[in-house]
Formats: structure tokens, sequence, C-alpha cells
């Protein structure tokens, strides 16, 4: 039978219609995001229910990329809540495990996306760095790089390889990259407290090594929309004039990167 082109026309509408429409998957993927936005906001307590209700979805939807990609994320933000106090070893490298296998089902789905890879190398770095595991750790690494080379100008693949390889000491990590990261970021952010912070972070990169003439600088930028990012200023343009920066200092500000989002994406500004 040939059909006519009004009907064509039309069965192409319901067709797109039903492409477009709102699924289960989708729903559940639009409360993931609000939930990940509040854990950075310093909601700490929907990472659970977060985790609970993606392993649900994918356990209903085994072939859907974005929710294991989904998932990587909300075991890395689960991970992030256990730093504080005494670290629970087996527990993070168990959660890191867990994310890197959700970051890892995404690619097998869906290969092409930097972000996942981003984050599946991240994951990787993690776990192999709380198991003192080298050749883990550079595989990581590379991973990461590789999503850089592949998407150069996505800040959140840029901020996922700069925000994790700036936790490994200075001998070890690609200060290079760090650095162009951070830069990368910096031109993209949107001002107030998050870019005061990143300032501080990228001061105590040059610090670490030795340039302290550009570490003061990138101090004096801090405007003190975060109050947080003004009182690191203050500690450390006294410590560099006793000497150096306690690397404890330095280590406060980069563990708020992993648990501490509230410092970057809490609501209103400090001052």
């Amino acid at each position: 039978m040939r059909l006519s082109a009004p009907f064509l026309s039309t069965a192409c509408l319901i067709a797109t219609a039903t492409l477009a429409a709102p699924t289960a998957d989708d729903d559940v993927l639009a409360k993931a995001h609000r939930q990940q936005l509040a854990f950075r906001e310093g909601q700490t307590e929907v990472v659970k229910p977060l985790v609970a209700t993606l392993e649900a979805a994918v356990a209903k939807s085994p072939d859907n990329a974005r929710l294991w990609e989904a998932l990587g994320g909300a075991y890395m933000s689960l991970q992030g809540t256990l730093y504080s106090g005494t670290p629970d070893f087996p527990a993070l490298i168990e959660i890191g495990e867990h994310a890197r296998d959700a970051y890892a089902r995404s690619l097998s789905l869906d290969g092409d996306r930097a972000l996942v890879r981003a984050g599946h190398g991240m994951a990787q770095m993690v776990v192999a760095q709380l198991k003192a595991d080298g050749p883990g750790v550079v595989a990581g690494i590379e991973e990461m790089n590789a999503a850089v080379r592949q998407a150069p100008k996505s800040t959140a693949v840029r901020l996922t390889r700069g925000f994790t390889i700036i936790h490994l000491p200075p001998a070890m990590r690609d200060t290079n990259a760090v650095t162009e990261d951070l830069r990368f970021i910096l031109d993209t952010a949107p001002g107030g407290r998050p870019e005061d912070v990143l300032h501080v972070l990228l001061g105590d990169v040059h610090a670490e090594m030795g340039d302290l003439a550009a570490a003061r600088a990138e101090y004096g930028r801090v405007t003190g929309a975060s109050a947080f990012a003004a009182e690191q200023v203050k500690a450390r343009k006294a410590d560099l004039q006793k000497g150096a920066i306690p690397q404890t200092s330095i280590a406060q500000v980069r563990m708020g990167l992993g648990s501490g989002c509230a410092m970057c994406h809490a609501p209103g500004t400090d001052h």
C-alpha cells in the first residue's frame, strides 16, 4: 500500500514525539543531576540515596550509558564523604572500584564520551594511589590525558584531570598539565568564590615548585569573595615571610576538591 505524504508526515511527527518524550531513565538522570548539585552545595546526606537510586536504575536499564556514567560520579561523591575523620582505606578502595567499574560499563556502551573516559581515569588513579600501585596510577593519568586530547576545550574534562592529579606529590605529577588545566578553568570560572579558590590552588602549585613570585601573584588575585580563600592567602603570605608554606595548609584546600565542594558551590557569597 502506498502511503500518502500527509500520513507519512504525521507518522514522522509521532515517531519524533515518541523519541523525544521523557522516559523513566531521563527522570532518574534529572533527579541525579539535582542531587549532585545539592551535594556540591554541602548537602552530603543526599549521596547515599543518590547511589541507591542509580543502582536500582542500572539494574532496570543496564544498557543506558548515561545512567552508568551518573552512577560512577555518584560513587566518587560517596567516596569523597569518607575522607572526613580517620580514613577507612578498604571502604575507599571498594567504592573507588565501583566507580571505575561503572565508568567502564558506560564506556563499553558509548566509547566516544571524553568526560566518561576522564572519569574512568580519575577513578583508576585514585584506586591505584590508595593501593600504592604505581603502574595503575600512570594508567589513570594517561587516560585523563587522552580525554583532554580528545576534548581540549571541555571545562569538565580539564577540571577532572586538574583536580585529580593535583593531589599527587610534585615529583610524580605533570605540573605543567595541572597549571594548564587550572588556567583553562579560571578562564571559564564565573568569578567570585570559585575564582578565589582557583587562584589559591594555582598559587600553591607555583609555591611547591619554588616559583614564589608567581605564587604571590596568584594569591594577590584573590578578591575576598571567598572568606575561606582570603584567610588562606593571609596565612600563606605570613608563612612565605618566614620561609615556606606548610604542606598541611596546602592539603587543607585540596581536600575540599573531593568532599568540600561547598567552598566553591555553596549558594551566595561569603561577603
